[in-house]
């Protein structure tokens, strides 16, 4: 394998690093300090730097315009829901048997509903993926807010917070959008 396509590798395994490359705010130098290749370390940051260029171009060419795609650029509805807590359906939001739903979805499981705090539901609709999802979750977590689920599917976007901070976790979601 070359430097090249290793060093795309280890960045592949490094979503951080991955993304500070398409943002174009990477120190070459130090990233290539930090991969474990086996190799000159400028030689490795030219490497870095030209998987930064063709991720940039790629952007650009797939979006037509340099800079389209950017945070803003979304259609959607985001409401926020509280009275949540886990149930035996699978009614708002479910995974691996874990259901979540409102008071008025169906009668919690006593065992289950104990167990859990009230939660609040930033449901968005429109124009979700999951990419606006780990953005949302990232945003969540870099402002300490605890996230007990969430899930996209087709044109719907929830997350499941404590419910003092549903209506933060309602502005993140905005303007995530």
């Amino acid at each position: 394998m070359s430097l090249a396509a290793e060093t795309r590798e280890a960045v592949r395994r490094r979503p951080v690093l991955y993304d500070g490359l398409r943002a174009g705010i990477v120190n070459y130098t130090a990233a290539a300090k930090s991969l474990d290749i086996d190799g000159d370390t400028e030689a490795i940051a030219t490497a870095l730097r030209r998987f930064g260029d063709s991720l940039s171009a790629e952007e650009a060419d797939a979006d037509g315009v340099s800079g389209a795609g950017e945070e803003g650029d979304r259609s959607l509805t985001v409401r926020m829901e509280s009275g949540i807590g886990r149930v035996d359906t699978d009614t708002l939001l479910a995974v691996d048997g874990a259901g979540f739903g409102g008071d008025g979805d169906t009668e919690p499981t006593s065992n289950v509903a104990d167990e859990s705090p009230s939660l609040t539901a930033i449901h968005a609709t429109g124009d979700v993926d999951s990419e606006l999802l780990a953005t949302v979750v990232d945003r969540l977590r870099i402002d300490e807010i605890e996230v007990h689920a969430a899930g996209v599917a087709d044109d719907a976007l929830v997350v499941l917070v404590p419910r003092r901070s549903g209506a933060t976790a309602l502005r993140l979601v905005e303007a995530a959008a």
